[in-house]
């Protein structure tokens, strides 16, 4: 009998593998999420990062079956597609039956972040001793 992780891995992989066999292709869009279609169907998903679990990403899919899915780390093959995107860019890479966020990216994120806080010039932040007053 296959333990939980075992059984995730195994299903990350054949989400991954229907995908390719479908002709699925993903796009990344300007808000960071990535839009994924089907050469052999209509209609698009749209793939967003919900976020990271010590460091493995859990990826989020406006399909059906993505809203439910939230538990597993490659909800869908739309999810797969997206990740192997992310793999292109060099902004992730598939370990131990998980996708997981390379260091260069986590670097490189932390880089725009902050170039925002120049981009929006200094917030005022407000001293403890205001509240205590």
């Amino acid at each position: 009998m296959l333990d939980i992780n075992q059984r995730h891995r195994l299903y990350g992989l054949a989400a991954e593998i229907r995908a390719v066999e479908e002709g699925h292709n993903a796009r990344v869009l300007p808000d960071g999420s990535v839009l994924v279609k089907a050469e052999s169907r209509p209609g698009s998903y749209r793939v967003t990062l919900r976020g990271i679990d010590d460091g493995v990403l859990r990826f989020g899919c406006s399909c059906r079956s993505g809203e439910y899915r939230t538990s597993l780390p490659v909800p869908r093959k739309h999810a797969a597609v997206a990740a192997r995107r992310l793999e292109r860019e060099g902004l992730a890479r598939w370990e131990d039956g998980s996708w997981r966020l390379r260091d260069r990216a986590q670097v490189r994120g932390a880089r725009l972040l902050l170039a925002r806080t120049v981009q929006r010039g200094p917030q005022e932040v407000p001293s403890p001793l205001a509240d205590a007053a």
